[in-house]
């Protein structure tokens, strides 16, 4: 009998750190900001989460968007959050308002993740193309890092990184963050995708930073309603504020080694969105065109 305690608890000892690794949680954090990476800020961001639960998984969105530029925070979050865990904290800190009235939020999303950020229209398109379950405004009387009441310009620390990382360690629930938003948030106005006198129309809402190709807001399904066609020629026409900046025609294909080096095309990107592109060129450098709420694209079927 006595051996068979000394068995029981030897093997209770050997699987313990496997049954607690099987069962443990440990809270999902995503850090966007334009902080940039040559100083410490980030650095800061993590180690109060780190602080509040060193347990946490803390991964990078971005730390590159471009300083002050709120459609583009928008859009990576659109780009990339379908991919992560229900469940996923987002923290996305591009805040020119930081210090003053505007909001600090988080919202839940009807398809299961939470958003930490100011109320700066941040969540435009999380709200465009999810939903807002609810959102809350943060009561910073007793969500704020302790010690930090007199800073006023680095609310990424002291507010959105501890609040994110309280909510995603359990510390706190959804409902302790604050009292409801009962006004709209803030939203960036845009020209949503459309089909007009056999004319396809959108947004060209970001740029692939590595390459140049533009990307748009007009999905496969109206591309296919369009009627859109592998190997036909379509003249694009993009404009900035109803001014003409491109135009030029170009085949429509499946993947950029379908034309020849140097030579233009219209493809469906990985976010299955319509995008043009130059092969091994950078289509936004050579013809000086840019993305954003402001940038617009027309497409129509050159006639044969």
């Amino acid at each position: 009998m006595k051996n068979k305690f000394i068995y029981f608890f030897i093997t209770l000892f050997l699987w313990f750190p496997i049954i607690t690794l099987a069962t443990s949680n440990p809270g999902m954090v995503v850090i966007q900001t334009d902080f940039g990476i040559k100083d410490g800020a980030v650095s800061a961001v993590k180690g109060v989460m780190y602080s509040v639960d060193p347990a946490l998984k803390i991964s990078d969105l971005t730390n590159e968007i471009t300083p002050f530029n709120i459609w583009e925070a928008s859009y990576r979050l659109y780009q990339v959050a379908q991919y992560w865990p229900q469940g996923t904290v987002f923290v996305s800190v591009v805040d020119p308002g930081v210090g003053t009235h505007r909001k600090s939020i988080v919202a839940e999303s009807n398809n299961g993740y939470y958003f930490v950020t100011p109320d700066n229209g941040t969540l435009t398109l999380i709200n465009d193309q999810y939903g807002l379950k609810e959102v809350r405004e943060i009561d910073e009387t007793k969500n704020r890092l302790k010690g930090s009441n007199d800073s006023y310009t680095f609310h990424g620390r002291d507010v959105y990184g501890y609040v994110a990382a309280r909510l995603a360690s359990g510390k706190i629930q959804f409902e302790d963050v604050g009292p409801k938003l009962e006004t709209p948030i803030v939203k960036l106005s845009y020209q949503k995708p459309f089909i007009k006198d056999h004319k396809l129309e959108g947004t060209i809402t970001i740029l692939d930073p590595q390459y140049g190709n533009l990307w748009t807001n007009i999905d496969d399904k109206l591309v296919h309603e369009f009627d859109i066609q592998k190997d036909k020629l379509y003249k694009v026409t993009v404009y900035y504020k109803g001014q003409k900046k491109f135009q030029g025609s170009m085949p429509f294909e499946h993947t950029f080694g379908e034309v020849k080096k140097d030579k233009n095309l219209l493809y469906v990107n990985s976010l299955m969105n319509l995008s043009v592109a130059t092969n091994q060129k950078n289509f936004a450098k050579l013809y000086h065109v840019d993305a954003g709420a402001d940038w617009r694209i027309e497409v129509e079927q050159v006639k044969s």
